[in-house]
């Protein structure tokens, strides 16, 4: 660690503390054999020599220390004089003997090439999760040792440039732990040059090698001042698929005494191709190799002088997103969709999060329910559903598809492109579910559904499986609470997650069936009866005001709690006041406020485990965090009357017995009026009955969720308390059996592994999680077919029927933000721990969802205008808008530029 000099035959991958990222890269490749052209490294040593002897490093590190990642005048401020008091350091003398010594090597082993590349290599540049590309300054046609060692010491400074200092700040990067290592390479003066993608950076199709290519140097290239040919390989085929050729206006070229210029091109250069077929091809294999070799896809640049090719860098592509794993086992083409849609929550989640969630859903698992669900596959914190094995069912690739489009709307269309290319239907029978599989899954809930949806009386069962629901967690609570603290309670909890499914979640689908089957045949069968626009409305009306969805239930009891709380002015003051928790704690000490206390803990006692985000278990609920329901239920005094939550529920539903009856009497007329009456009238009984059993199967699993996080705590605890993690949150980043595991050997180590996964999981922040992707890494693109749209409208899907005008309010975390009465919700995506929001809603709009997802669900009930799928909706809107959500035809219209400032800032938008 203490060498100056180190050439590049000298060093390899595991050298990057010493050489940085890019000296890294080009050491490993050297020795592999690629063809890069000679050089040496100063290294990090070197650098902190140089912060030594500038006698002020621990001066500049402070300054820098104190700088927040967004405050951008203080850091162009302390980068300036941090490089103005280095540009006045010299070169130890040591340093500079040791670089010219390197040079004079170099160039004598050229027979006398005096022209050089002079480039920052940092040790957090190049990284899996960081390329850190271009935040330090690279030099190009460097001649003589003055011009040479006047470039290196500038490298060294560049690690003091304003991008490069909030590039860290913003990814975490301590400033004191990055060093500069700089790379001194003999110049190549190329023909050509260019990028060369060894996975698709658009498509992330990792079987596509993507090449840009234009003339000269390829810093015109990098620095975007032309535009590239674009060539396009098939790694199986080794076909050229694609080619783009550019309007190369210029090329970058070596001077003569150091430096370059820029040339400008014209006539046919411009236009015309700058690769031969054989050329495109020998780089495509190049890239292939140099893939193969860091068991990775690269972003890898290349040149080409006097026919000959040449590496001069090479980095993990770091903006992929991930393949779920295993991506496909028997060789063909997978489809995976995301299940993080599904359940409108796309953040991602810790190990534990991911290993709960795999544990819960049974299906495909054989005989034992504790390994993890095979088609559930992670990634970058996220799950994907494996659906290939259906879809390869000629009878399920035609109706899946169009069935999860009450999922999420756009992922459908996704999924219908992949299922019709040739390659995914030309595996034939290989990996497709087989039809005994399938029908023993789903042909008792079908059988089950039709006398349901038929015959068997609808009426109290909502309610029953409630009480069923109580039942089954209390004889949980007392099996956990009969077994002792630590390993053995918690493989007990392990266990009964496990058989959740089987034991009682299984039982509700039918009722589910029963219910959505039921109002989507009560719109077919009225379909060409009546007044089209009312029947429509009568149909949505079925939907509203109903009795014994848990959903529903949990908002109107916020707002009984708000209207406990407005008997007493001093416990509103009170609880707006300070720590949710302190207040809560106190607020037994406020007169008037025992009605208040009373609703709050009956509240808590069952819903206190639901929250925001809550298919995560690593989420605390509000029994833990009880400062976002609380904000709400203080928002909810803004209605000026008490009661109107109740209220305004009485008036759905007084709606929906009027839409019932009407349609039963629309069903008379015509002919067949005295068949379809009575069809109808069953139809509309068992919808209203059965459909609040859509959220039951959740409830009860995030109830046992509850459970179980309650036992994780308790067994992080002991952890902690012998000293072997640091903070009980730490545990999220083990499984349920390594937890276990953990406190079984109380000599086991754990704390690395939970630091290394830590910061993969805070890698995983930055990736946007597809749709729909496939084993090859290809994201499909998603787009709405809307024929024609208003000028400026943004696209959607339609979920809840109506239009409304009125102020966007961008919400990103329901913890912090309020939406007051009236406004229209712009959001990511909800999910029940959003539901007390939807109070105050005037409409709605998301970025994923479908028909069938919480949000569009609880628009309907409520009766508001709702869109979703609406792309980058909480971007492209902003708090303070006018805007008017066209739930009907789906789509929202940004009526004026005004933006509320101080509501933007508070609502991240």
């Amino acid at each position: 660690m203490t060498a100056i000099i180190l050439p590049f035959r000298a060093i390899r991958a595991s050298d990057l503390p010493l050489v940085g990222g890019k000296g890294a890269n080009l050491g490993e490749m050297t020795h592999a054999g690629f063809p890069v052209p000679p050089g040496f490294c100063i290294t990090t040593a070197a650098f902190r020599q140089f912060m030594q002897a500038s006698g002020q490093a621990e001066e500049i590190y402070c300054s820098l220390e104190k700088l927040a990642a967004d405050e951008v005048e203080g850091v162009r401020r302390v980068g300036q004089e941090v490089r103005a008091q280095l540009a006045q350091v010299p070169l130890p003398a040591a340093i500079a003997d040791a670089i010219v010594a390197a040079w004079e090597e170099v160039r004598t082993d050229d027979a006398g090439t005096d022209a050089f590349a002079v480039r920052s290599s940092a040790t957090a540049e190049d990284l899996p999760g960081a390329s850190f590309a271009g935040q330090q300054d690279t030099y190009l046609n460097i001649v003589g040792k003055q011009a040479l060692l006047e470039r290196v010491r500038a490298c060294w400074i560049s690690l003091f440039t304003d991008r490069a200092i909030l590039y860290r700040a913003q990814n975490g990067f301590s400033h004191r732990d990055v060093y500069l290592a700089v790379v001194v390479q003999r110049m190549v003066s190329p023909e050509l040059s260019g990028i060369l993608f060894t996975a698709d950076p658009v498509s992330g199709h990792r079987q596509i090698v993507s090449i840009d290519a234009s003339y000269g140097l390829g810093e015109a290239l990098v620095a975007g001042l032309v535009s590239a040919d674009l060539y396009k390989v098939d790694k199986r085929s080794h076909a050229i698929v694609e080619i783009r050729t550019g309007d190369k206006q210029l090329a970058i070229r070596p001077q003569a005494g150091g430096g370059t210029y820029q040339e400008r091109l014209e006539g046919q250069a411009r236009h015309a191709r700058v690769l031969s077929d054989a050329q495109v091809l020998a780089l495509a294999d190049l890239g292939v190799r140099i893939e193969a070799h860091y068991g990775k896809p690269q972003d890898i640049e290349w040149c080409i002088a006097q026919g000959e090719i040449y590496v001069v860098q090479a980095r993990p592509i770091t903006s992929l997103f991930p393949v779920p794993e295993p991506a496909s086992q028997d060789g063909t083409l997978h489809v995976f969709f995301s299940f993080s849609h599904m359940q409108v929550m796309t953040d991602p989640m810790p190990l534990m999060g991911i290993d709960f969630l795999r544990l819960v859903f049974p299906f495909g698992k054989g005989k034992d329910p504790l390994v993890a669900n095979p088609y559930l596959t992670p990634a970058a914190g996220r799950l994907y559903v494996d659906l290939t094995s259906l879809l390869r069912v000629p009878l399920l690739g035609r109706g899946l598809p169009n069935f999860l489009r009450i999922a999420d709307v756009l992922s459908a269309g996704a999924l219908r492109e992949v299922v019709e290319r040739a390659e995914f239907t030309q595996a034939g029978s290989r990996g497709h579910a087989r039809f005994s599989t399938i029908a023993r899954w789903l042909l008792p809930v079908f059988a089950k559904g039709q006398a349901v949806l038929w015959w068997l009386p609808p009426e109290g069962v909502a309610e029953r499986l409630l009480v069923g629901i109580d039942a089954y967690i209390e004889s949980a609570r007392a099996q956990l609470a009969a077994v002792p603290a630590g390993a053995p309670r918690l493989r007990l909890a392990q266990r009964m997650m496990a058989m959740v499914f089987a034991d009682k979640a299984m039982a509700m689908p039918p009722y589910m069936m029963g219910g959505m089957g039921g109002k989507l045949l009560l719109g077919r069968v009225m379909r060409r009866v009546g007044d089209p626009a009312q029947v429509t409305d009568d149909v949505e009306a079925i939907g509203r005001g109903l009795f014994g969805n848990v959903t529903t239930e949990m908002d109107l009891m916020v707002g009984d709690m708000a209207d406990a709380a407005r008997q007493s002015p001093a416990l509103v003051q009170h609880l707006s006041e300070g720590d949710a928790r302190e207040a809560l704690a106190t607020a037994h000490t406020i007169e008037g406020s025992a009605a208040f206390l009373a609703a709050w803990d009956k509240f808590i006692q069952r819903y206190g485990m639901r929250g925001p985000s809550e298919i995560d278990i690593s989420r605390p609920g509000w029994a833990e965090e009880p400062a976002s329901l609380l904000q709400v239920v203080i928002a909810n005094l803004q209605h000026a009357q008490p009661g109107a939550h109740r209220v305004k529920h009485a008036q759905l539903a007084a709606a929906r017995k009027v839409a019932g009856a009407r349609l039963v009497e629309t069903a008379r007329q015509g002919a067949w009026g005295v068949v379809r009456a009575p069809l109808v009238r069953r139809l509309v009984r068992v919808a209203q009955a059965l459909l609040p059993v859509r959220e039951h199967p959740k409830y009860l699993i995030i109830r046992m969720r509850g459970l179980a996080r309650e036992v994780i705590l308790e067994c992080a605890a002991l952890l902690q308390e012998q000293g072997r993690i640091d903070e009980v949150g730490d545990v999220w980043f083990l499984t349920w059996h390594e937890l276990a595991t953990a406190l079984e050997e109380p000599r086991q180590e754990v704390r690395e592994r939970i630091r290394s996964r830590q910061q993969t999981y805070m890698r995983f922040w930055q990736m946007v999680p597809p749709r729909v992707i496939t084993s090859d890494g290809e994201i499909p693109s998603v787009s709405h077919d809307h024929a024609a749209l208003p000028a400026g409208a943004l696209a959607g899907s339609p979920v809840s029927a109506g239009i409304v005008e009125g102020r966007a309010k961008v919400i990103l975390d329901p913890q912090r933000e309020l939406l007051s009465p009236g406004e229209i919700l712009i959001a990511p995506f909800t999910d029940p721990g959003w539901t007390p929001l939807f109070i105050n809603a005037a409409g709605l709009v998301m970025e994923v969802g479908g028909l069938m997802t919480h949000g569009s669900v609880v628009a309907r009930e409520y009766g508001i205008p709702a869109v979703v799928s609406v792309i980058d909706a909480t971007k492209k809107i902003h708090t303070g808008q006018q805007i008017r959500v066209n739930g009907s035809a789906g789509y929202v219209e940004i009526l004026d530029g005004e933006r509320d400032t101080a509501g933007a800032e508070a609502a991240g938008g």
